[in-house]
């Protein structure tokens, strides 16, 4: 394979993965803009079912963050108490 093909082939599969990333970033903004356009068309009671929704969806974002944090508190407060880290494998004794 020629210096030529190596170069016009790196080109094309960057190229390729640009129009990817470039049709993902259009399905995100084409799904942004249809819940704004729900939100405009919602009446006063559907408005507020969607904020409660969203208010529902962050605090269960922050709540599995929440339970990360915990977590890894708990870990290390068992490495302090124990005084080894989860990975380490003291193995037996020396002689």
């Amino acid at each position: 394979m020629s210096m030529f093909d190596r170069i016009k082939n790196f080109f094309e599969r960057e190229a390729h993965d640009v129009k990817e990333g470039l049709a993902k970033a259009g399905r995100a903004l084409d799904e942004e803009l249809a819940r704004k356009e729900r939100e405009l068309a919602a009446t006063p009671e559907e408005r507020i079912d969607m904020i409660l929704e969203e208010q529902q969806a962050d605090d269960a974002r922050f709540e599995e963050l929440a339970d990360r944090v915990r977590g890894r508190v708990a870990e290390v407060e068992t490495v302090e108490e124990i005084g080894e880290t989860p990975d380490s494998n003291p193995g037996p004794p020396p002689a």
